[in-house]
């Protein structure tokens, strides 16, 4: 599925935003889960989600570490990233992180 960066950065920053985690403890939530739609694709934590026009698709949610996309977003090249997903890993155009498919 392909986005915009821009788009992805918004959307991960919504779902991350301090006031929608959900606090277990003091730790804060720690993973967001991407998700089709028939638009797109819905960048979600438990009380938060922002949905984004996508091309491609997506077959199931997937859940990755929020933290590590909020930093990986911004460094990665072009205004346009395609993610997949394949055997426990999301990738940002060639960059994988460990994720689990819902």
């Amino acid at each position: 599925m392909t986005v915009s960066k821009r788009d992805l950065i918004d959307a991960v920053g919504t779902a991350l935003r301090r006031s929608t985690l959900r606090r277990n403890g003091r730790q804060a939530e720690r993973e967001i889960v991407f998700a089709a739609w028939a638009g797109g694709l819905s960048v979600r934590s438990s009380n938060a989600a922002m949905d984004i026009a996508a091309t491609g698709t997506w077959r199931s949610p997937i859940a990755t570490s929020g933290a590590a996309v909020r930093r990986l977003a911004p460094a990665l090249q072009g205004v346009e990233v395609t993610l997949s997903y394949c055997e426990g890993q999301l990738a940002f155009n060639t960059t994988r992180l460990s994720a689990r498919e819902l």
